[in-house]
C-alpha cells in the first residue's frame, strides 16, 4: 500500500508540471478590477453542481470552500469592493453575504482570472518564506496573506525549490522547507483554476490552409467543441496524409496541411491541460466507471473513442458560453441553468446526485460549527452556578442546556454517516467529533445522576475543546473532511463496530481524566478540602468512567483484531496502533485492579486517569507521529508540538497529585511552622 507521503508528492510533482506547462506560453496577469457581485440565484445554482473530487461526487461549494480554506486559512473574507456594492443594502435584501465566500470567490477565479489574481488567498506564515522566494513583501506583517500577482515574481524559483526539497525525505524537512512544498502545490492549484476556462477564451488555428477551411466552417472563431465534434474526421485525415503515395496532392503541400493539423492539436492540447481542475462531466451511461470527465479530459476521449458522446460535447458548448457570457448575467443565469439541468439528470440518471442536497445542507446549516460557542455558554452558565449556589432553577437547568450543543454535534455526525454511508468515524477528524459527543453526553448523564455540577462543568469544557480542536485540525489539512476511503477502510461490519466501540473507549477515558484533573487541582488549592462527601463522589464519577471506558476499549480491541484477521490475515501483529489500544485496556485494568486490592484510593486512582488520559492520547494522536506500520493512513503533520505541550502539563499535575500526597501524609511540613519553630527559644 503506497504511504500517503508518497502519494501526496507525486500529486503534487505531476500539478506543477501541468501548472509550468499550461502557463508557460501566458502573459503575466495584469491587474483588473473586480466584476460585480454574482446574483444569489446563480450561486445557488452553481453551488449545486455535482463534481467529482477525491474519489467521491459533491457539490461544488464544497470544493470551493475547502480550495479557499486550504489556500487563505478561512472560507470568506471581506473581499474587494465592487460596483454598485451596498453591504446594508444587500444584506436587507438577503443576497450574498457581503464578505466573499467560497462559491462567489471560486466563480471570480473561473470567470473572471485576471481580477481574481489580485485576492490576496494565499496565506505565508512567515516572511522567511516570502523572502526564500524573492516575493517583496514591504507593508506585509510577518504572517500575512498575498495575492497570486504579488507571489508572480517568485513564481519559478518557488517551483524550482520545491521541486528540489521533495526530493528529500519528510522528516530532513525544515519547517520553511515544508511551508514552501505547501505555497508551491497551492500556487499550482490555483493557476489550474485561473486557467481552467482558456480553452473557451482562446482562438484556435482552423484558418490556416485549405484543408483546415473546408474541415472547419464556422463562421468567426472556432471553439473547443468544434475541434472535439471533428475529432474522428481529423484523425482520419491525419492518417490519410500520413501515408506517402496517396491521393493527388503533392508533397509539399500534404507536409503543409500536417503541420497545420499538429499545430491545431498542440493548441488543444495544451488549453485541454489546463482545464483538468474540476470534473464536472458524468458519464453518459449508468453501467460505465464512475470517473467523472473534466473538459481538458475530453480531448483525450474525443481521439481514442470511436464516437464521443454527443452529450459531452454539447455540455463543453455551455462551458464555453458560459465564459463568454459572463457579463450578461441574465443570458449566463439561462446557460447555467441548462448546464446545472443536463448535468444534474445525467448524475440522477448514474444515481449519483442524491446525496449532494444533503450535503448542501449540511455546510449551510453548521450544526458542528454552531455548537462550538453554546458550549461555551453552558460552561459560563455552570460558572454562574458556582458563583451562586442556590440559584437552584439555574443548576437545575445546566445538564439539559448543555444538550442542546451535544444535540447539534450529533445531527452533524448523522449526516456525515448519511452522506457518506458509513459509520460515524472513519477518519481522524471524525475520531474528534465523535470522542467529544461521547465525553459530553457521559457527563450528561452523570450529572443528571448526582447534581454535583462538576460533570456538567467539564462536559461543557471537554465540549468546546473538542470543537476547537475540530475547527483547528480543519484548518490546518485544509481539505475535505469526507474523503474516499482506501481500500483497507471501505470494509466491513467488523471494521464499523471496532472503529466506534475503540472511540468510545477514548472519550470516557478522557473524561475520567478531566475529573481526575478536578480532584488533584482541588486537593492542591485545597478548595472544599473538608468536604469529604464532595471529593468522594468525584472518585466515584472517575471510577465509573473509568469501568464505562474500560468495557468499550476491550470491545473495540478484541473486534479490531476480528476485523485485521479478515483484512490482513492475521489477529494481532504488534503494529504501534494495535499496542495504543493494549495500553489503554492494560492502563485501564492495572487501575482497577489496584483500586479493587486497596493499593490505591481517591488520589491515587485520579492521579492513575490522569496518567491514563496521557495513554490515550498517545494512542489516538502519538503514533501517527511514527508515520510506521499499517495505520499510517491517519498520519498528520504538525502536531507534534501540541501533543509535547499537553504532555508537559499533564505531568505538571501528575507531579501536584505526588504533591498532594507528600503534604497530607506528613512529609512536607508547611512553611509557617517551620519559621515558628526556629524561633521557639
Amino acid at each position: 500500500m503506497m504511504k500517503p507521503r508518497h502519494t501526496q508528492m507525486i500529486l503534487l510533482a505531476l500539478s506543477l508540471a501541468v501548472a509550468v506547462s499550461a502557463f508557460a506560453q501566458h502573459p503575466p496577469l495584469a491587474p483588473h478590477d473586480p466584476p460585480e457581485r454574482w446574483d444569489r440565484e446563480t450561486l445557488a445554482l452553481f453551488a449545486s453542481l455535482p463534481v467529482q473530487e477525491g474519489g467521491r461526487i459533491k457539490p461544488m461549494s464544497t470544493v470551493a470552500a475547502f480550495k479557499l480554506l486550504n489556500l487563505r486559512g478561512m472560507r470568506s473574507w471581506r473581499g474587494p469592493e465592487r460596483p454598485g456594492d451596498n453591504r446594508v443594502e444587500r444584506m436587507l435584501m438577503g443576497l450574498s453575504h457581503p464578505e466573499l465566500g467560497p462559491v462567489e470567490w471560486l466563480m471570480d477565479t473561473l470567470f473572471y482570472p485576471r481580477a481574481a489574481a489580485s485576492y490576496p488567498v494565499f496565506l505565508l506564515q512567515s516572511d522567511e518564506l516570502a523572502d526564500a522566494i524573492g516575493v517583496p513583501h514591504e507593508g506585509k506583517r510577518k504572517r500575512d496573506r498575498y495575492s497570486y500577482l504579488e507571489l508572480l515574481p517568485g513564481r519559478d524559483k518557488l517551483y524550482q525549490l520545491a521541486d528540489q526539497y521533495m526530493e528529500r525525505p519528510e522528516r530532513e524537512l525544515t519547517g520553511l522547507q515544508r511551508q514552501l512544498i505547501h505555497l508551491a502545490h497551492n500556487v499550482a492549484d490555483y493557476e489550474s483554476l485561473l486557467s481552467f476556462f482558456d480553452f473557451a477564451r482562446e482562438e484556435y488555428p482552423t484558418r490556416a490552409t485549405e484543408g483546415l477551411r473546408l474541415m472547419f466552417t464556422e463562421e468567426g472563431q472556432t471553439a473547443y467543441s468544434d475541434i472535439l465534434r471533428r475529432a474522428p474526421l481529423i484523425a482520419a485525415v491525419i492518417h490519410a496524409l500520413s501515408v506517402p503515395g496517396e491521393g493527388d496532392m503533392s508533397a509539399e503541400r500534404r507536409e503543409a496541411e500536417l503541420d497545420a493539423l499538429r499545430e491545431l492539436l498542440g493548441h488543444a492540447d495544451h488549453y485541454a491541460s489546463a482545464a483538468k481542475a474540476i470534473a464536472l462531466l458524468p458519464p453518459t451511461q449508468r453501467g460505465e466507471e464512475n470517473l467523472w470527465l473534466s473538459p481538458g479530459d475530453i480531448i483525450a476521449e474525443a481521439f481514442m473513442a470511436e464516437e464521443l458522446p454527443e452529450a459531452h460535447i454539447e455540455l463543453v458548448a455551455k462551458l464555453e458560453r458560459l465564459a463568454d457570457l459572463r457579463d450578461d448575467r441574465p443570458a449566463f443565469r439561462q446557460t447555467l441553468e441548462e448546464l446545472h439541468g443536463t448535468i444534474v439528470g445525467l448524475a440522477v440518471e448514474r444515481g449519483e446526485y442524491r446525496k449532494i442536497p444533503q450535503e448542501i445542507a449540511y455546510y449551510r446549516y453548521q450544526f458542528i460549527g454552531r455548537s462550538f460557542p453554546l458550549f461555551i455558554v453552558c460552561f459560563l452558565l455552570v460558572s454562574l452556578t458556582w458563583l451562586k449556589p442556590d440559584w437552584r432553577r439555574l443548576t437545575t437547568a445546566a445538564p439539559y442546556a448543555l444538550m442542546a450543543p451535544t444535540l447539534l454535534l450529533a445531527i452533524g455526525i448523522t449526516m456525515r454517516s448519511i452522506i457518506r454511508g458509513r459509520p460515524p468515524v472513519t477518519t481522524l477528524y471524525e475520531t474528534i467529533l465523535f470522542t467529544t459527543a461521547v465525553s459530553v453526553a457521559l457527563a450528561i448523564a452523570i450529572e443528571l445522576m448526582n447534581r454535583r455540577r462538576v460533570a456538567v462543568a467539564l462536559g461543557a469544557l471537554l465540549g468546546a475543546a473538542g470543537m476547537f480542536l475540530a475547527n483547528r485540525y480543519e484548518v490546518k489539512e485544509g481539505v475535505d473532511t469526507m474523503p474516499s476511503l482506501v481500500a483497507v477502510l471501505d470494509s466491513n461490519f467488523w471494521l464499523a463496530s471496532h472503529v466506534t466501540t475503540i472511540v468510545m473507549g477514548y472519550g470516557a477515558a478522557l473524561f475520567a481524566s478531566a475529573i481526575g484533573h478536578v480532584y488533584i487541582l482541588g486537593k492542591t488549592l485545597r478548595i472544599r478540602i473538608n468536604d469529604d462527601d464532595f471529593y468522594a463522589s468525584i472518585y466515584r464519577m472517575a471510577y465509573g468512567a473509568t469501568a464505562f471506558g474500560l468495557v468499550f476499549a476491550i470491545i473495540g480491541t478484541v473486534v479490531g483484531g476480528i476485523w485485521a484477521n479478515e483484512s490482513w490475515g492475521r489477529f494481532w501483529g504488534w503494529d504501534p496502533k494495535e499496542n495504543g489500544a493494549l495500553m489503554i485496556v492494560l492502563w485501564m485494568l492495572i487501575l482497577l485492579h489496584a483500586r479493587l486490592g486497596g493499593y490505591i484510593r481517591g488520589l491515587g486512582f485520579n492521579v492513575g486517569v490522569v496518567v491514563c488520559g496521557m495513554v490515550v492520547a498517545f494512542a489516538w494522536w502519538g503514533v501517527n507521529l511514527l508515520g510506521v506500520g499499517l495505520h499510517s493512513y491517519g498520519f498528520t503533520t504538525g502536531i507534534f508540538g501540541a501533543l509535547l505541550t499537553f504532555y508537559v502539563v499533564e505531568t505538571i499535575v501528575v507531579f501536584l497529585g505526588g504533591f498532594v500526597w507528600l503534604r497530607d501524609n506528613g512529609y512536607l511540613a508547611p512553611a509557617e511552622s517551620s519559621a515558628k519553630t526556629e524561633t521557639l527559644p
